[in-house]
């Protein structure tokens, strides 16, 4: 699979991006990060399955994906990815996909930090979920 992180410049707290990124990176993946692509982003983001999104906010999931897109839109035209590429999005409250009805919570956070994210890692091992068995 091909994963591309766009992590949220504006409220940057800690690094975690590069850790979702390593995370994928060692289970066989693909993996761009939006800061290291940004000549080719375009044509990048096409050949992702799977965009990545951090949002560092406390927002119900109705009003994530309407923000989200709001924040990205500038770089990627989300709303026409909305049916074509799985969206992950990781908030303060959790992992939001649009794999099942969009937005849904697959996995509940305290709040968006390193501890949180290797919780959501380990219960992701235990699914077998983001391996690329190649």
């Amino acid at each position: 699979m091909k994963y591309i992180v766009l992590e949220n410049k504006e409220q940057i707290e800690e690094e975690l991006h590069y850790d979702i990124a390593d995370f994928l990176w060692n289970n066989g993946n693909e993996v761009y990060i939006r800061d290291y692509c940004a000549i080719d982003f375009k044509n990048i983001v096409k050949d992702c399955n799977c965009l990545i999104l951090l949002v560092y906010r406390d927002s119900s999931s109705e009003v994530l994906f309407d923000e989200v897109q709001k924040r990205f839109k500038k770089d990627v035209e989300l709303e026409g990815y909305q049916n074509t590429k799985t969206i992950l999005a990781f908030s303060n409250t959790g992992v939001y996909s649009n794999a099942i009805p969009f937005p849904h919570k697959i996995f509940q956070f305290e709040q968006l930090n390193q501890n949180e994210l290797i919780r959501f890692f380990n219960w992701s091992r235990a699914f077998q979920l983001f391996e690329n068995n190649r």
